[in-house]
């Protein structure tokens, strides 16, 4: 939020162009100090971040109302309008209405950014270390083993002959294929 006061700006006898150009050059200043804290060329990257979010944000809320707006727009036609002279309306002023929430949404997010210092190596790795390796359940159920769990633990079954196949003669020498004898009740 800016503050007029905390500035120090006094506007009792401005006009309200002095008064515009005094704020612009303080939001200029303020711009400014922030881009010399982060640097340049990291600022640049955080604005081109910001802004394609935003603008992708915005663009798929926009392509929703759109749709909302096809749907509804048939109504119009029992006002005695034509829906599709309304529906170019209302679409350029939704599109000029999601340029200007680009617009207000980017600025007020690149000036409240704030950069927090990157933490040291070892403040990291200390961190890490801290943190838990295997996240476990502490709930009523604590005993209950998840499926995942209970599919990892069972044994892999061991044939002591080989596999038969389903058209392969049966081992029990009826002369049948497998899947006519014994294979039948599987």
């Amino acid at each position: 939020a800016f503050d007029a006061d905390a500035e120090g700006l006094v506007f009792e006898d401005a006009s309200p162009e002095e008064v515009q150009s005094a704020i612009w050059e303080k939001l200029k200043e303020h711009y400014a100090e922030k881009e010399q804290q982060v640097g340049v060329e990291a600022m640049r990257t955080y604005e081109r971040i910001i802004m394609l979010n935003i603008i992708d944000a915005q663009w798929k809320d926009h392509l929703l109302a759109i749709d909302h707006l096809k749907q509804g727009i048939g109504l119009v036609g029992y006002g005695q309008k034509d829906p599709l002279v309304e529906y170019k309306k209302e679409s350029f002023d939704m599109f000029q209405a999601m340029l200007d929430r680009i617009d207000t949404t980017t600025i007020r997010t690149l000036f409240n950014l704030q950069v927090v210092a990157e933490q040291q190596p070892e403040q990291l790795q200390q961190r890490r270390q801290r943190r838990p390796t295997s996240m476990t359940f502490t709930g009523p159920n604590q005993g209950a083993t998840a499926a995942g769990e209970e599919a990892a633990r069972t044994k892999t079954v061991t044939r002591d002959q080989p596999k038969v196949g389903r058209n392969e003669a049966c081992p029990c020498g009826s002369g049948k294929k497998y899947k006519k004898c014994c294979g039948a009740s599987i």
